[in-house]
């Protein structure tokens, strides 16, 4: 347990719990990330029993400290240079020197004006937030001020970053899904050329719910009417894909500040996250390769479509030992019955980034979620993964392609010295997932109170849920 008691040097620091500076915290092996204004993040994750805290990637060890009265003391430079200094009680009273530590801060992100600006616009025209979503509690437009105030009070923009995840939440994911997957990410400068008969393919056949065609907010989120044909979805959006592009790299942009802003997830408390794929009903497995900066067909020709044999993207790019990068934003969860409820014959599982107490590429949303009762953790598009390994396995008669991933640190990034004891290697294989599959039963008759279409499709609308037995 800890409290952080004075911050030096950085007025105006806050804590994106939305508690007090100096409240005590920890006691989990949680992390907690306080803002500093003009300067950056600091996370500070307790580990080690208690006797140590993890200030972004240095270790401040207090063993000879009670650990019950942890007294923090935050001194802030120019640079982004900080001195964490560790007390047994108030500074005023302290009878021995305190534990010490320095690092550096996490840059802030950049957030423009102009895309803060386009956001509103977006909003104006009731394009984003997603409309009527059905079958969830959604948030109020005031409820999403004070969250933004509350997780990103660094910039004037916060509303509009707390909007966007918000935003990502429900079914207008499909919209940031489509619109990056489809892009010929090979053909530079940027904006990147897009696949438009695929983009127009796959809003023509969604049918989940509510979501498809012929509902009025589901195509408005992709600036369009309810269409009668697949020729009409063509030609709606040949008059709107350059302002439909433009809100999808805006977008985009600002979810990834967001997701680099929000408070880091402690792999000891979470220690793997998973995600069920490809998560449309519509998208099949021979859409799952192109969903990585590494597929050739990104590099053209622009009347290629982008649809590539399942089998050969995890025979070549998608192998084990492979890096992998991501076009779209990628969201998972921390229990992996909730990933084979989304899957459409994948589950991704994410381990631990090498020597890291954190998972540093990816944020849990659910605060700002629509509903409360999705768990969700999202990683940024352009995220790096190695493929650790490729197992295909049959569960309940369906078969499944289990993939283990793990975060790719960038060069020149600092690491931990992390013990083993602390953090064991988690790959799940085949027999692990059978195992956990075992207290759940193929039913194709739920009650629709069970069915969980609020934003995202899952496999109940195609008649293949797993529930608990």
């Amino acid at each position: 347990m800890w409290s952080l008691v004075e911050v030096i040097g950085a007025p105006g620091a806050s804590f994106s719990d939305g508690k007090p500076l100096d409240v005590v915290r920890g006691g989990d092996e949680g992390s907690y990330r306080l803002i500093i204004n003009d300067h950056g993040f600091l996370d500070l994750t307790e580990a080690g029993d208690g006797n140590a805290i993890y200030a972004n990637s240095s270790i401040l060890i207090h063993n000879n400290l009670p650990s019950t009265s942890v007294c923090l003391y935050l001194h802030v430079n120019d640079g982004g240079v900080f001195e964490l200094m560790a007390f047994a009680s108030h500074i005023a009273e302290r009878s021995s020197p305190p534990s010490t530590v320095q690092g550096r801060l996490k840059p802030l992100p950049n957030v423009s004006a102009e895309d803060a600006a386009f956001i509103d616009r977006m909003m104006d025209g009731r394009y984003i937030p997603y409309q009527n979503i059905p079958e969830s509690p959604g948030k109020t437009v005031g409820k999403i001020k004070r969250l933004g105030l509350q997780y990103f009070a660094f910039t004037p923009y916060s509303f509009q970053l707390a909007m966007c995840v918000y935003d990502w939440t429900t079914a207008s994911f499909a919209r940031l899904v489509l619109l990056k997957i489809f892009e010929y990410t090979g053909i530079h400068p940027p904006p990147f050329p897009i696949d438009r008969n695929s983009l127009a393919s796959q809003i023509w056949t969604s049918d989940w719910e509510s979501y498809g065609p012929n509902d009025p907010d589901y195509m408005r989120s992709f600036m369009m009417k309810p269409a009668g044909s697949l020729d009409d979805v063509k030609a709606q959006l040949d008059r709107i894909i350059k302002d439909l592009h433009s809100l999808s790299d805006v977008e985009n942009r600002l979810l990834a500040a967001a997701i680099q802003s929000l408070p880091r997830t402690s792999v000891i408390q979470h220690p793997q996250l998973f995600s069920g794929q490809v998560d449309m009903s519509q998208l099949g497995l021979e859409y799952f390769g192109i969903e990585f900066l590494e597929c050739p067909l990104n590099r053209g020709p622009v009347d290629a479509e982008l649809v590539i044999d399942f089998a050969d993207a995890l025979r070549t790019y998608v192998a084990q030992g492979k890096i992998i990068t991501t076009k779209m934003v990628w969201s998972f969860t921390d229990k992996v019955e909730d990933a084979m409820h989304y899957s459409n014959g994948i589950v991704l599982v994410a381990n631990p980034p090498e020597n890291s107490v954190i998972w540093d590429n990816a944020a849990y949303i659910t605060p700002l979620s629509d509903d409360p009762e999705k768990t969700e953790y999202t990683f940024m598009a352009g995220t790096k993964f190695e493929v650790q390994s490729v197992d295909n396995i049959t569960v309940g008669g369906s078969p499944i392609c289990v993939i283990n991933l793990q975060p790719v640190s960038e060069p020149n990034t600092p690491t931990l010295a992390i013990s083993k004891k602390m953090i064991q290697p988690r790959k799940l294989g085949g027999s692990q997932l059978l195992d956990i599959s075992k207290s759940y039963v193929h039913n194709n008759h739920l009650p629709h109170s069970l069915h969980k279409t609020a934003g995202r499709r899952c496999t109940c609308v195609a008649d293949q849920e797993w529930v608990i037995v």
